[in-house]
């Protein structure tokens, strides 16, 4: 009976740990926008990470059972910290790729001044203030590209700003 306890009580907790691990992993995308994680590297992450609780949790379990617990803790303190790691890196990442883009947005300023005429400035500068999050200026570059070059795209470009705001 202690066996099967052991077997299902690793497997629970492994599933989850690996779970966590590639979830953090995906953050990268779902929250920073940074592009997904190579499906081969998250694959590789979780399954190591599944089959080493699994297998330490079965070991400790059968040889020191009144130690489970306080390597089960230790096993999410490293997760947490590895959680910690990557969601700092992450943000260093978004404030690298924040200041490309308002490097981007100076020179196009730049552009703009020596070629106010020129739609696709206009519409860049709106996909990079969308990007940043500031919807108010990419509304406005938006419109002044659509004034410039009424196509269809500029129009859908106002229209989907609009109901983002």
């Amino acid at each position: 009976m202690r066996l099967l306890q052991a077997l299902v009580f690793s497997a629970v907790f492994s599933l989850v740990y690996a779970w966590v691990v590639v979830w953090i992993l995906e953050r990268r995308e779902k929250k920073y926008g940074q592009g997904l994680p190579n499906f081969t590297d998250a694959f590789i992450a979780g399954a190591f990470s599944l089959i080493f609780a699994y297998l330490s949790n079965i070991i400790v379990i059968m040889r020191w059972p009144e130690s489970t617990a306080r390597f089960n803790v230790l096993l999410i303190t490293v997760l947490a910290g590895f959680c910690l790691y990557r969601e700092s890196m992450y943000k260093l990442a978004q404030k690298k790729a924040d200041h490309r883009r308002r490097a981007e947005i100076r020179l196009l300023q730049i552009h703009i001044s020596k070629d106010p005429a020129n739609a696709a400035y206009f519409c860049r500068l709106a996909e990079v203030y969308e990007r940043l999050g500031e919807k108010d200026q990419a509304l406005e570059a938006a419109r002044m590209a659509a004034k410039l070059e009424p196509t269809e795209r500029n129009r859908c470009k106002i229209k989907q700003l609009d109901e983002e705001m």
